[in-house]
């Protein structure tokens, strides 16, 4: 099997196994709104949850990003010996570290709380800050998850750490169906915490077969420490940009009526389920790939190999894009609109959801420059232009929240993270020389035309259903939602074979077609 067609089918196959993995956290996220609905009470949890868990995870991604070419190093020279103990020497500061900025992180809970809630008070910020402090111990969970999914993925082992969140999600969701009318969202609060810490619990097994054992050592002194120290600290402020702007987001959310806290959230959560789906998928097999041309000082293939991605990115995220915009409104109704979420969860979800779709592709391609950028070794860069993001993120945040309410604080997101993808890929350009534009163009106006003519696909053949169909029940609702959609897959990939796109072709030729011969 040639280089290229395995890392399509290893991209394809980690896509598979996050889907997988996405779909336990799509029912976690649906009973939560069951269970809890729009409330002041899940404004605090979710908002407690980003001050903890979602700005832990972009320490988790800067973990791995500097930890992978060390660890891979050493394995490509037949050492796993030094990768093993280079690991443990990590391990150690880390958990020391952990032990301290947990302990500080609860015990200051009730100052820097009220801060970043700021349109809570009385009741609802005690309880915010009460689910800090159970929660914010999952800093540890997280330096000890992406510590070991490092090890695994420099084994080329990406098929587990794709799927440690589904024990995480497994645990909650049991907690949602048998325990929350009892204990409520304190509960769900501690359920959370305990989920982290099955997500590295799950991958020890596999370690253990790869001969990695835990062993303290404390050994600031080592070289590749101190180079992962140096690199941490930049990458992290780039891959947190993100996250950081959706604090932002639910901070400014907390001044508006109540409700809208959760309801940006759980409109962030469907958009993230579909885009990072794919957008994780393909940057976590590449990367070691970047690295490894760069390596051999092959920049003329790894331009080829960005190109490539940018164009795959285009292809799948412009239609995801549409998709989701026309179909936002059903499938907000299909996932939660239920039990205590009634029609103004749904409506103020719905307007959130539209204005962050609109960030996708930047999205995606600010992942995947900012994947070049490290495994260049320039960890600068991506820095300067996310602390840039953030600026932009914010300015916005404050004029836009006056004229669009809560959809300005979705599009501000978006428009800083299209900002940020077009000026990673200016300094990319500058850095490396120039990329294939005039095939990035072609790829995406014929790309835009196939989406714009599946958009009418999708809005008739929906309404013809509906027609068909009763749209009275859930079911009905679903089948409804998933003919449509099936339509607009059918249509884009018909358009685009028409186009002559390149990634329709391959997946018929390699997986379709073998499919229907079995």
């Amino acid at each position: 099997m040639s280089s290229g067609r395995k890392t399509v089918n290893t991209v394809i196959l980690v896509i598979c196994l996050t889907i997988a993995s996405k779909f336990f956290g799509f029912f976690r996220e649906v009973f939560i709104a069951e269970r809890f609905g729009a409330t002041p009470a899940t404004d605090a949890y979710f908002v407690a949850l980003k001050i903890t868990a979602i700005v832990f995870m972009s320490v988790g991604s800067a973990i791995t990003t500097t930890m992978i070419p060390i660890v891979v190093k050493y394995l490509s020279r037949g050492e796993k010996d030094k990768a093993f103990a280079f690991a443990n020497k990590i391990f150690t500061i880390l958990m020391a570290g952990a032990l301290v900025i947990v302990s500080l992180g609860i015990a200051l809970s009730p100052y820097y709380a009220r801060y970043i809630a700021i349109g809570f008070e009385g009741k609802q910020l005690s309880l915010t800050v009460s689910l800090i402090r159970i929660m914010f111990p999952i800093l540890a969970c997280v330096f000890i998850t992406y510590i070991f999914v490092s090890i695994l993925q420099s084994f080329g082992q990406f098929s587990i750490t794709s799927i440690i969140s589904i024990p995480y999600n497994f645990v909650l969701i049991i907690y949602l169906l048998l325990f929350s009318d009892k204990y409520g969202i304190m509960g769900l609060g501690v359920v959370t915490l305990i989920g982290w810490i099955a997500q590295f619990l799950i991958q020890l097994p596999y370690l253990l077969k790869k001969d990695f054992k835990i062993k303290l050592n404390f050994d600031f002194k080592d070289k590749d420490v101190k180079s992962f120290f140096k690199l941490i600290w930049p990458i992290l402020l780039a891959t947190a940009v993100y996250n950081v702007n959706t604090l932002v987001d639910s901070s400014l959310a907390s001044t508006l009526s109540k409700g809208k806290v959760s309801a940006l959230n759980y409109a962030y959560i469907i958009y993230t389920a579909i885009s990072t789906t794919t957008i994780y998928g393909i940057s976590t097999v590449l990367f070691p790939r970047f690295a490894e041309n760069i390596s051999l000082k092959d920049f003329n293939n790894l331009k080829k190999e960005i190109t490539s991605t940018i164009k795959g990115l285009i292809y799948i995220l412009l239609p995801m894009t549409v998709g989701l915009i026309i179909l936002r409104t059903p499938i907000i109704e299909v996932a939660f609109r239920r039990g205590a979420f009634d029609e103004r969860a749904v409506e103020m979800t719905r307007i959130a959801l539209a204005f962050y779709s609109v960030g996708m592709i930047g999205f995606g391609l600010q992942e995947v420059f900012n994947k070049g950028f490290f495994a260049l070794g320039d960890t600068k860069t991506p820095m300067k232009m996310g602390i840039f993001s953030v600026i932009i993120n914010i300015v916005l945040n404050f004029m836009l929240i006056r004229v669009m309410d809560l959809g300005g604080l979705a599009l501000a997101t978006s428009i800083a993270t299209i900002c940020n993808g077009v000026l990673l890929f200016t300094a990319l350009t500058r850095k490396i020389g120039k990329f294939d534009s005039t095939g990035i163009m072609k790829q995406f106006i014929k790309v835009a035309v196939s989406a714009s003519i599946m958009a009418f696909v999708v809005i008739y053949s929906y309404k013809g259903l509906e027609t068909i169909i009763d749209a009275g029940s859930l079911i009905n609702k679903g089948i409804i939602l998933a003919g449509s959609v099936l339509f607009g897959i059918v249509s884009y990939a018909a358009l685009t074979m028409l186009f002559k796109v390149e990634e329709t072709k391959y997946v018929i030729d390699n997986y379709i077609i073998n499919l229907c011969k079995r």
